[in-house]
């Protein structure tokens, strides 16, 4: 296996992760701890979310993707992401709570 291809694997599993440990919050709360576990969902996640940031940091670095993580691509996201919770609430398929 090539480097890059080690790379995007890691990314592939941590995508897989981060959706893993955000299917568990849905079905049982943020702050939920599993049993013998030290982390609630919540800080799960945000562990995922940093494992994932590393291997995209490598991919950059590595010159495999480029860096399009821009104040006006975050920007953009954001009103995005308030134009769907708009549409939503429109539907009636999204409440605030």
């Amino acid at each position: 296996m090539k480097k890059h291809e080690i790379y995007l694997t890691c990314l592939s599993e941590e995508c897989a992760e981060v959706a893993h440990r955000v299917s568990k919050a849905l079905r049982f709360g943020l702050n939920e701890i599993e049993p013998e576990q030290n982390y609630s969902n919540a800080e799960r996640i945000a562990k995922e979310i940093n494992d994932l940031f590393v291997v995209v940091d490598l991919l950059e670095s590595a010159n495999l993707i480029p860096n399009l993580r821009t104040s006006e691509s975050k920007a953009a996201k954001i009103t995005k992401l308030a134009d769907s919770f708009r549409y939503s609430k429109e539907l009636k398929c999204f409440e605030d709570a």
